[in-house]
């Protein structure tokens, strides 16, 4: 093969690789444009949008609305709701992408200078638009250089709902990407995605790509995936001792029909783990026809082939589970013998694909001159040989959202679209967690708590009479949110409970949803569940509600409405609607765990955030008169936050009492804790509560004045019950007065909430640990009195008002602990801040401090 090198008209650079059967022509540059700082990305994304947003007539210019939703694989209700995930996540869970691109130089216009010479006179070569010529506006649709290229990277990442937080870019998405038609690989994906991104990639150019003959670069396929998940397995011993690649990529075997389409295989392994997965991604012939179908059964039979041959070698080597992903875009509809060559069951691998084949999906929607064509031809097909599942797919687009001319558009970059899933490995039955993995209660178990959780007391023992004949019983169904669930078994607990009411009504949790950030400890959860639904046998006639585990991010907006928004969704299409322009209201109860506390300890934002989506989940009260009386019965009671807290209690008081619009009776109480450690896993039991005992089944000894709270004197020193006792508040959500009962709000305001959570620290702290006490003052005046001498100004000015330098006064003024909180860089922060808004337009100097400003500062950075 001759290699050369040479300039495109525009004066790039270029490699030309070329011999009697292949013309391959590669960029050797880097796009202009791309910003050297990645925070910058997502400003050249918004910068696209506005773009687009002036050409459209209808201004709607953002991605297709697009959710995860169960696999078909998938049963049970676990939800693992958000695919909002960082660097901690758990190492058995993964998502996976496919996605054609639409190369540029098959969509390129008229007024688009080619760059390198062709070969081949077409009409695509004239500048078609690779046919999309009944686009709206096809100039502005397909401009790659300007627009469509950003847009492109914008899928990619995952959308401005998945990547990014507070206008921060964010890790991508997708932790394993194929990408087909990519003839923009070197100038600008791999520049943006693997040098300067997260991700470790391989590109494959075809053969003698279209794009070449039409004097673009060869477009081909490109595998990523993310270097802080996986790591390459790229070479092995023989039986002869000597190294060898595992890594593949090429051309199909066959004639010249059958080796322009390419592919790649690599066997990556999950990090931390003994697990790996052969993932291939290609692009299979295109067009339609008997001969180009067989070619694309040829192809993709050769692609299983490979990938099985991989697998068999890493087992051969030691690797105990290994599975098989392929990837691609077929060409092929699933009733096709090309799909079938890949599901059809033969050998040791059986594979299946990710989503149903319904006949009203697609995954490329394209209109051309020559007429409409939907298709499903992009694939994600995957083995479940070791605990391998496919849990959630990326949802499709409803036919109602299309622009008239489908894909591409204005909503869109390609004419395909973008398919993904979400992967875990399954623990086997047989495997337990780890004893540092097993359910632990740390603060406090079930039955310290199970009064102030129990239904009759969430509706404050208020149901609706029975329908009818005394005989004819109903039930109550509550909802219940456990947030920052960890790996306790509350929520287990709720689901089990059962009472009676006053009228014969059963009471019961229909549906517990517990959340939190660890999908390690949900992992934990889900699998302990299977186990103890399996170990059931029977329940006599109860019938269990519905639990699942759900991923939230408190310090995302976004994540809380991934998980908990469709719950809402529901809800009001049932229910009583006090506003038709909010969602919320649907749990009866809100169990907090030390939630609250450990979010006390980072960002306002974070802890405005909470509390605004714990008064936005709970249930509003209700008139009896809006419910009928139905087989279910109805309470009126608002929701209740239950929250469990080592806090000071004046604190807490203070902070959800006067909470900006909050409408709640607050109660306390203070419990001894009694700590559990969950060892086994046994069969579910119904809970039956007994009326009139409920209270008579705990130890009195564990209700304790308040009095004895840790807390209780004021002071940030715990007294002799700190680590024996915790305080208990119930928040009961009731009617705002001010408002009828029809506007009734299920949000509040978080600006005010975060500037009273701001006041309310700034408070306490000053009233119980000031920094600013008369010794530390009196200490600080004699060590600034000291400085003055040694440098000699004591007797030039009155020393109140002599300077020293910002480094000295650092010195002085905080302590070894205090510096390791606030390091130097900090202080000058804070020191530019309160000089802009506490001391603008003042004559003082704001490259030294005075005693005074010393005192003054500190009191205000309190």
């Amino acid at each position: 093969m001759k290699v050369t090198n040479g300039i495109d008209r525009f004066g790039r650079p270029y490699v030309e690789k070329k011999s009697s059967e292949s013309l391959i022509r590669l960029q050797n540059y880097v796009d202009e444009d791309i910003p050297s700082d990645r925070a910058q990305l997502w400003s050249k994304i918004l910068e696209t949008q506005n773009i687009l947003a002036n050409h459209d007539v209808d201004g709607k210019v953002d991605l297709y609305s697009r959710s995860w939703k169960p696999s078909s694989q998938q049963s049970g209700n676990i939800d693992y709701g958000a695919a909002d995930r960082d660097a901690g996540d758990s190492s058995t869970y993964f998502t996976v992408a496919q996605f054609n691109t639409l190369a540029k130089g098959l969509s390129s216009g008229p007024n688009d200078l080619f760059p390198t010479p062709f070969e081949t006179e077409s009409e695509l070569h004239n500048g078609s638009y690779g046919g999309f010529t009944e686009l709206t506006k096809p100039e502005v649709i397909l401009d790659f250089d300007r627009l469509r290229k950003w847009r492109l990277l914008e899928v990619i990442l995952g959308g401005s709902d998945a990547c990014i937080s507070d206008g921060r870019l964010k890790s991508p998405a997708f932790d394993i990407l194929a990408l087909e038609e990519v003839d923009e690989y070197h100038s600008f994906f791999e520049p943006i995605l693997v040098k300067n991104g997260c991700y470790c990639g391989i590109y494959q150019p075809k053969p003698y790509s279209p794009c070449v003959r039409f004097g673009w670069y060869s477009d081909g396929v490109a595998l990523l995936w993310k270097t802080e998940k996986f790591k390459v397995i790229d070479e092995c011993k023989d039986a002869n001792g000597n190294n060898r690649k595992l890594v593949v990529k090429g051309s199909f075997e066959g004639g010249a029909a059958y080796q322009n389409q390419v592919y790649i295989i690599v066997p990556l392994q999950i990090k931390g783990t003994d697990k790996c997965v052969v993932v291939a991604a290609t692009h299979l012939k295109a067009k339609k026809g008997i001969t180009n179908e067989q070619i694309r059964q040829s192809q993709a039979s050769e692609v299983r082939r490979r990938a099985e041959q991989m697998a068999d070698q890493l087992k051969e080597l030691g690797w105990k589970e290994v599975n098989i992903l392929i990837l691609g875009d077929f060409n092929s509809e699933p009733v096709s013998e090309t799909v079938r060559s890949i599901l059809r069951e033969e050998g040791d691998w059986k594979f299946r694909p990710t989503a149903n084949d319904n006949d009203d999906s697609y995954t490329t929607w394209k209109t051309r001159k020559s007429g409409t064509n939907r298709r499903v031809i992009d694939y994600i097909f995957h083995t479940g040989e070791d605990g391998l599942q496919c849990k959630e797919v990326l949802s499709i687009p409803s036919d109602g959202e299309l622009e008239r001319t489908h894909l591409p558009g204005f909503r869109y970059p390609s004419d395909h679209l973008l398919v993904a899933a979400k992967f875990r490995f399954d623990l086997p039955d047989d495997q337990l967690p780890e004893p540092s993995s097993s359910p632990f209660e740390w603060l406090t178990n079930f039955q310290s708590l199970r009064h102030l959780v129990l239904p009759s007391y969430i509706i404050e023992g208020a149901s609706s009479p029975p329908l009818g004949s005394a005989s004819h019983k109903r039930s109550l169904k509550l909802n219940a949110l456990h947030v920052g669930c960890g790996t306790s078994t509350v929520g287990e607990s709720l689901l089990c409970l059962r009472e009676k009411d006053a009228h014969g009504n059963q009471l019961q949790y229909g549906h517990v949803v517990n959340v939190d950030i660890d999908k390690d400890a949900l992992d934990v959860m889900q699998h302990r569940w299977r186990q103890r639904e399996l170990r059931t046998q029977k329940l006599g006639d109860i019938t269990l509600g519905v639990i699942d585990w759900r991923y939230l991010d408190f310090k995302s907006e976004e994540s809380c409405r991934l998980a908990l928004d469709p719950l809402y969704h529901n809800f009001m299409q049932s229910s009583p609607c006090h506003s038709k322009n909010e969602l919320g209201g649907y749990f009866d109860l809100v169990l907090d765990k030390s939630t609250l506390d450990c979010l006390l300890c980072s960002e306002t934002d974070v802890v405005s955030v909470f509390l605004c989506e714990v008064y936005r989940a709970l249930r509003i009260p209700t008139l009896e008169s809006e419910y009928s009386l139905d087989v279910e019965c109805k309470h009126t009671s608002g929701g209740v936050y239950v929250l469990v807290t080592f806090h000071p209690l004046e604190f807490i008081q203070q902070l959800l009492s006067e909470l900006p619009g909050a409408h709640w009776d607050i109660e306390y109480e203070v419990i001894k804790r009694k700590a559990d450690i969950v060892n086994t896993i046994d069969a579910l039991e119904v809970d039956e509560v007994v009326p009139g005992k409920n209270h008579l089944e705990f130890d009195p000894e564990t209700y304790l004045p308040p009095v004895s709270s840790a807390w209780i004197s004021g002071s940030f020193c715990p007294d002799e019950h700190y680590r024996k006792t915790i305080t208990v508040f119930t928040c009961r959500r009731r009617i705002n007065p001010k408002k009828e009962e029809a506007k009734q709000t299920y949000t509040l305001d978080r600006q005010l909430v975060r500037e009273h959570i701001e006041a309310t620290c700034d408070k306490w702290y000053q009233t119980t640990s000031p920094m600013v006490t008369n010794e530390r003052e009196a200490i600080l005046r004699e060590d600034f009195e000291k400085a003055y001498l040694s440098q000699q100004q004591a007797d030039s000015k009155v020393r109140e008002e002599v300077a020293l330098d910002l480094k000295t006064c650092y010195e002085l003024m905080f302590t070894k602990e205090e510096k390791q909180v606030l390091p130097y860089d900090y202080f000058i922060e804070d020191w530019e801040a309160y000089c802009q808004n506490r001391r603008r337009g003042e004559d003082f100097p704001r490259d030294g401090m005075t005693i005074k400003t010393v005192i003054d500062f500190l009191k205000e950075m309190q």
